[in-house]
């Protein structure tokens, strides 16, 4: 194989990796909401953290819509710079997204993928930086 064709390869497989990582791993939220003032065993700890992302993940696309309505109203004489100002942000949005699930992967590295202790640390990481994350969104201009 030529060095150059390797090269490819190599980026290729990096890339198709780095897809599949920033896959969201939330799992799917129960289809009931479950009662998580009392929780007693380990299952319900997984799905009332899991049931706890679903509902950090919906506030987030809330204060993107939010920080989009603002901006529509601050750039009614220009609206064109709102305009561009919504693109930038969905951009760095999409890159932050990507940068929050691999980093909540990292978080629960010590932990075999899959397992529910693993699934509860990545939803609770996830929980933590949409929580920031909303947070920024709210102080943007």
């Amino acid at each position: 194989m030529r060095p150059i064709h390797a090269y490819l390869l190599v980026i290729a497989t990096i890339v198709t990796t780095v897809t599949c990582m920033a896959q969201p791993p939330v799992t799917e939220a129960p289809d009931e909401v479950i009662d998580c003032t009392e929780i007693t065993t380990s299952p319900q700890v997984t799905a009332c953290v899991q049931q706890e992302a679903t509902a950090s993940n919906a506030l987030l696309v809330d204060a993107l819509a939010n920080f989009e309505r603002r901006t529509e109203s601050d750039y009614t004489s220009v609206p064109s710079l709102g305009k561009e100002l919504i693109e930038k942000v969905h951009k760095t949005q999409e890159a932050w997204t990507v940068f929050r699930d691999l980093n909540c992967r990292v978080a629960a590295f010590q932990v075999e993928e899959g397992k529910p202790a693993y699934i509860t640390l990545v939803n609770d990481c996830i929980i933590r930086m949409n929580a920031e994350r909303i947070e920024e969104l709210s102080k943007l201009p």
